[in-house]
């Protein structure tokens, strides 16, 4: 009789392993669906990078208040990113949002929230604003665009409507589902 007590608690501990366990693996696959990405491998507080042309000078400049890097896929999580592109002929222009991500490079950065656009001439002076959500930026193409509702202001007018297609290189701005426009300053056409 004690072999078979001795047998049947043997067995009561395996049981009561092998529940343990099989609840350990559904706990760690049911996190994995969740949240299939790990913990960033590295983040950086007032991040700023800057991309170099062949001629040494700036081509770009990406700063965020908050950034993560995800191992998995190569990517950053940007928080309150600034993003100033160096062209040329003309001044910069600038990007700002809520949030952002970017690939390995910053060859693409998609832009999420509010998000405004603005372009300065050399003097300083802003000519042209633009504010809409969700931007997607290709840096190498010099190429901005969004499905979302915009407002573009300059100096003489107001244009709003949805959709919005912009060359950084040439400051060529569409709006693909104009809405209205409204000449501001009627003296300055």
């Amino acid at each position: 009789m004690p072999g078979r007590i001795i047998l049947f608690l043997i067995l009561i501990i395996a049981v009561t392993f092998s529940g343990w366990l099989m609840n350990k693996i559904l706990d760690s696959e049911a996190d994995r669906a969740v949240n299939p990405y790990p913990d960033p491998d590295y983040y950086m507080q007032d991040f700023t990078t800057v991309s170099m042309g062949n001629d040494g000078l700036p081509i770009n400049k990406l700063y965020a208040v908050y950034m993560e890097h995800n191992p998995i896929n190569d990517t950053s999580e940007l928080y309150e990113p600034k993003l100033e592109i160096y062209r040329d002929d003309n001044g910069p222009f600038y990007i700002t949002a809520d949030k952002g991500w970017a690939t390995e490079n910053n060859e693409v950065i998609l832009l999420r929230g509010k998000v405004i656009m603005w372009e300065e001439n050399i003097d300083g002076n802003i000519t042209m604003n633009i504010e809409t959500t969700d931007l997607n930026v290709l840096l190498v193409e010099e190429y901005a665009e969004t499905d979302q509702f915009a407002t573009i202001d300059t100096s003489r007018t107001t244009i709003t409507g949805k959709g919005i297609r912009a060359h950084f290189d040439n400051s060529l701005v569409e709006i693909l589902n104009h809405e209205q426009t409204i000449i501001t300053h009627p003296d300055k056409i």
